[in-house]
């Protein structure tokens, strides 16, 4: 007897209230929407890298972070939540070894540790750090930590607002130990980090740049992120390995760079929803969430040019951040 295959689950964290009209997070079963999970602006969302929980930030005034069980790959039972101590957290991960989570406060200009419990429920926060560099752009007027990436023995934490890489050790108490802070290019405003080909990528949002940095964290490169005209704020990238895809905000396209010896060289781009915010990668399917049109894009990947070529549209409100 053949058993049933069983449903492509995708879970789609996105902006409600004022902020968007979406109304939590939203389950997809083979394109369909099967459930939206209540939440309030849940624009970022991770899995815990052992257990079947799921987190989510709660991305308002008064910043939280809010944990599910997750049965068959979709949120089934609440698991309490946190307050992050800083105004609209944007970013939030548990850290390689599950025991804590982590969560960049925007707006605060903080990272908050919070301690898990053996069953991935929040439990107390163990620490806040609060950035004070900040940049001269206008959008720099104070630090603005957006995104937190596990590295070998380190967490890197990329500052927009400071156009800083901070460099942090976790202790086994939950505390967060500087251990360096790397320069961006002035008025850069680093955004997401990706490693990739034994060197780390950024998304430099206010430059409009993608750079790269070599394994000892020297600049290799900045290069623009798209070749259109119209202003970018590049938001997402991932990579195969083999390429490099940008998400760009004002153009609305996804650029594709291949990984040279020195530096990612451009190949297109392809047009896609407005306001790209956020790109995942399935294999050779490339998913695309358009914030402002309300769509997630499903693409399918060419091997050999590498460049997405769209498959199909699913409708979600105002979707952040895509987890196949």
């Amino acid at each position: 007897m053949r058993t049933r295959d069983l449903p492509t689950t995708l879970l789609v964290g996105g902006y409600s209230g004022d902020k968007g009209s979406g109304s939590g997070i939203t389950v997809l079963e083979d394109d369909q929407v099967s459930a939206t999970v209540p939440a309030q602006s849940p624009s970022w969302i991770a899995r815990h890298p052992e257990l079947p929980v799921l987190y989510a930030v709660e991305e308002s005034e008064h910043g939280k972070v809010h944990a599910w069980t997750l049965e068959d790959g979709r949120p089934a039972r609440e698991l309490g939540s946190g307050d992050t101590g800083g105004s609209e957290p944007a970013y939030v991960t548990p850290d390689p070894s599950g025991r804590f989570l982590v969560t960049a406060n925007y707006t605060g200009g903080s990272v908050s540790v919070h301690k898990l419990a053996p069953d991935g429920s929040i439990g107390m926060r163990t620490d806040l750090v609060t950035h004070s560099q900040h940049g001269e752009h206008p959008r720099q007027d104070t630090a603005h930590p957006h995104m937190i990436q596990p590295a070998d023995d380190y967490l890197l934490v990329a500052d927009l607002g400071g156009d800083a890489i901070y460099r942090y050790r976790l202790t086994p108490d939950g505390e967060l130990k500087p251990d360096g802070v790397i320069a961006a290019p002035p008025g850069s405003g680093p955004r997401h980090i990706l490693l990739a080909d034994n060197r780390y990528f950024l998304t430099a949002e206010l430059s409009g740049q993608v750079l790269s940095y070599d394994a000892d964290w020297q600049l290799i490169s900045a290069v623009p992120a798209s070749k259109s005209d119209v202003p970018n704020l590049p938001s997402e990238l991932v990579s195969n390995g083999r390429y490099l895809y940008v998400a760009n905000r004002g153009p609305n396209t996804v650029s594709v760079f291949t990984l040279g010896a020195d530096l990612p060289w451009y190949v297109g781009e392809v047009e896609v929803g407005d306001w790209p915010r956020h790109l995942a990668l399935d294999g050779d399917t490339l998913y695309v969430a358009n914030e402002r049109s309300g769509e997630l894009m499903v693409m399918r990947i060419d091997p050999a040019t590498g460049i997405p070529r769209l498959e199909r549209t699913i409708g979600v409100p105002s979707p952040s951040v895509v987890l196949p």
